[in-house]
């Protein structure tokens, strides 16, 4: 049982969701078109996989929430927060894919979600137009070079009593990941050396931890 879940959850996830290293275009999808990614990203399995409608259930963003979702691929979450975020929130989609981008752009006229933001960000900056109360960071973090050092940076982006949200892989690594790999405890020292302290842990994903994070000067 246990291998035929590491086998299907190496099938569902997408090897390549936010590679901030510089790549070719389409090489950061792991060779695919940006269709194809698309249609990974937003499989019935991988929506099932990460839970997303708990997910952003316990994300518990408001209606006049200013949200960044950091590593947006195809909008999976940034569609439900835009939902959740109704009154006078913005939805930022952050990522460094201008396909993918466009695709989250005409997602968001479709259904008529006029406040979901795309922003094209750089491998080291996120490049938000102002503060948010929460930072998303879902299966993205471990393709983020220097990841000590990109947290302490976020700092900046946060308004006060912002917090930082990580979803990653906690056992069972898809291959190809081998030198991506690090552990819930290597975040805590990241963040901790960043200035923030650990606030929220929810343990409902199979195979990712999901982690609360906020900023404290102290």
């Amino acid at each position: 049982m246990k291998t035929h879940k590491s086998l299907l959850f190496i099938l569902i996830t997408p090897p390549l969701l936010f590679a901030w290293a510089q790549q070719p275009q389409g090489q950061s999808r792991g060779g695919r078109s940006a269709e194809e990614y698309i249609k990974l990203l937003e499989s019935e399995r991988r929506v099932e996989g990460l839970q997303v409608n708990k997910v952003i259930e316990a994300l518990k963003v408001k209606a006049d929430d200013r949200v960044c979702d950091l590593g947006s691929g195809s909008g999976l979450f940034t569609r439900p927060m835009a939902r959740k975020a109704n009154g006078k929130g913005v939805v930022y989609a952050v990522d460094i894919d201008p396909e993918l981008l466009k695709h989250v752009e005409r997602a968001a006229q479709e259904q008529k979600l006029a406040n979901i933001k795309p922003i094209l960000a750089s491998e080291t900056d996120p490049k938000l137009p102002e503060p948010v109360d929460l930072i998303t960071i879902i299966d993205t973090l471990h393709h983020i070079g220097n990841q000590a050092e990109y947290l302490k940076g976020l700092k900046k982006y946060l308004r006060p009593g912002g917090r930082i949200a990580v979803i990653d892989f906690s056992r069972d690594w898809p291959a190809g990941h081998e030198k991506m790999i690090y552990t819930v405890n290597d975040l805590d020292g990241w963040m901790t050396a960043a200035g923030f302290k650990r606030v929220e842990q929810h343990d409902f994903l199979d195979n990712n931890f999901f982690v609360v994070y906020r900023y404290c000067p102290c």
